[in-house]
């Protein structure tokens, strides 16, 4: 048997040549991940209008003992926020019923196709049922947007950057979200409906940039290869990542074919409940978890309803804060590139959830020991929610994208991951759907002490990262298939030396290396 390369490379200087000789893909990468822009946008967008006059005015009724005069009805409330993930879910059974026929470029038309519809819907119309036919199909948009921006990452990045790449999902998320709040911010003192309206109209944007950008943009090189189709795998790595030695390149595409040829042969006459069978089963239940994970960590709540939160908790200048706390989170963001490249995925998904943890027990213990009128409860309201978005944006957030797409098998992995992606939008629905009666003054009424709920879920994420989470830092994609064949357990991934050889660790050789270093050789037929 041929010995196997050394993994990939994980000092300052490597990473660095890698970034450079990558910047093709990684623009690519930060274009397509505009879908998660649009969701984080609306996102911001919806929870500024909840304490939006002109909105309330519409959709809302008044209410003399709320801080602002106006409030809005728990079941609206519910709706808006909820039936977002109900389109979700609609779309992650149209990803599972198409299974591999469903290309990620046509995944990302479609989301932008129900994107343009969905907005145009909600511009139009002032009623109650106009307003919930939208978000439900902007939530069908999203549903598409969100899989295949991030499976289209992982799929077209080197193994080196493969993180970094896929955590810049979160960024995008959190910088819509900060523009979200800016627009409605700023457009809040306009007359009539134009206060709302206009934030809706920049949601056409993305769809837009992403419809032109797609024409021009080939599919992921696994897609091909999945399709048979390997020239044209060829020529997608290297319009994607620019590279021109055809040496290298039918060493990559012959990497993923042996993987994906391997898969097929140990797999024959698979069908899509193989997701449930062998070692698919642990590698989907991890990807179920960690999908689900990002709501557990309390962002949907925070996203969804920081600024109706501060206004019910009496903080001045609600819309202000909101912007402010979005803003530091962008640097926790942008850290997370180098973050995700110098840490492992577990002891930053571990760490942060704890830190995740405190904060959210310390909003909640601040609005209970203290009166509701109290500005030092505020100001610790305002702080803890910035540490927690800081937080969530360079560890939880990154990490988790990155691992769900990461962990599922390549010939399983659309379906494995929107199969996720439709169960965590009913796990968003629920909690969309629930928050409303723990905040809302017309019903429970607990405000900042829902976060006791959220701590806890932090804790318990914490505790399962440690014993069942795998580490996927610095290996490739086929790599990684080899790693859950063999049954290799959570706490051994990082130091299992694997037999497939990782072919990013040539960039940079001779044509001559580089025409050497297609795949490791076995020679035992069963290990083969």
């Amino acid at each position: 048997m041929t010995s196997p390369t050394p993994n990939a490379p994980t000092g300052i200087a490597p990473f660095r040549s890698h970034f450079l000789a990558e910047k093709r893909i990684i623009t690519i990468c930060f274009l397509i991940a505009l879908g998660q822009f649009q969701y984080g946008y609306d996102s911001a967008a919806i929870a500024g209008f909840q304490s939006m006059p002109a909105f309330l005015r519409v959709y809302g009724y008044e209410d003399p003992t709320n801080p602002i005069g106006l409030n809005i009805s728990t079941d609206v409330q519910r709706l808006i926020q909820s039936l977002m993930n109900v389109g979700g879910f609609l779309s992650a059974i149209v990803m599972y019923a198409s299974h591999t026929k469903l290309s990620r470029r046509i995944g990302l038309w479609l989301g932008c196709g129900f994107g343009f519809l969905s907005v145009s819907l909600m511009i139009g119309t002032t009623s109650l049922g106009g307003l919930y036919a939208g978000r439900l199909l902007l939530g069908v948009s999203n549903g598409f947007f969100v899989p295949y921006s991030v499976t289209y990452m992982t799929e077209s990045a080197p193994a080196l950057l493969r993180g970094p790449i896929v955590g810049m999902s979160t960024f995008q998320t959190s910088l819509g979200a900060l523009f979200g709040i800016l627009v409605d911010n700023y457009c809040k003192i306009y007359p009539g409906n134009a206060p709302w309206q206009i934030p809706l109209g920049v949601m056409y944007i993305v769809p837009t940039i992403l419809t032109v950008l797609v024409l021009f943009l080939p599919d992921t090189p696994r897609f091909y290869v999945t399709q048979g189709q390997d020239e044209k795998a060829i020529k997608a790595i290297r319009r994607l990542r620019g590279i021109k030695d055809e040496a290298y390149l039918r060493a990559e595409v012959e990497d993923i074919k042996s993987a994906f040829l391997m898969e097929q042969e140990l797999h024959a006459g698979v069908h899509l409940n193989d997701m449930f069978r062998g070692p698919d089963l642990r590698r989907t239940l991890l990807c179920f978890a960690t999908t689900i994970g990002g709501t557990a960590t309390g962002v949907t709540f925070m996203a969804g309803f920081s600024v109706y939160l501060f206004v019910q908790a009496r903080v001045g200048s609600p819309f202000e804060w909101v912007m402010i706390s979005l803003a530091i989170a962008l640097t926790g963001n942008m850290a997370a590139f180098p973050a995700m490249r110098y840490f492992g995925r577990r002891e930053l998904l571990i760490w942060t959830s704890v830190i995740s943890a405190g904060m959210m027990y310390g909003m909640a213990i601040s609005y209970t020991v203290s009166a509701w009128t109290d500005p030092a409860a505020s100001r610790a309201l305002v702080a803890m929610s910035i540490v927690f978005t800081w937080i969530y944006g360079i560890g939880q957030g990154p990490v988790m994208w990155a691992l769900s797409t990461e962990i599922p098998s390549q010939r399983l992995r659309s379906q494995t991951v929107g199969t996720a992606s439709g169960l965590n939008f009913i796990v968003g629905w629920v909690v969309s759907f629930c928050t409303p009666y723990f905040i809302n003054p017309d019903k429970l009424g607990w405000g900042p002490k829902y976060g006791y709920i959220w701590g806890s879920s932090n804790l318990i994420l914490a505790l399962w990262t440690y014993f069942y989470v795998p580490e996927t830092k610095g290996r490739s994609l086929e790599q990684l298939e080899e790693l859950f064949e063999k049954g290799v357990s959570a706490r051994k991934f990082s130091s299992y030396v694997v037999e497939r050889q990782l072919v990013d660790d040539v960039v940079g050789e001779s044509s001559e290396e580089k025409g050497k270093a297609t795949v490791v050789q076995v020679d035992d037929a069963e290990k083969r």
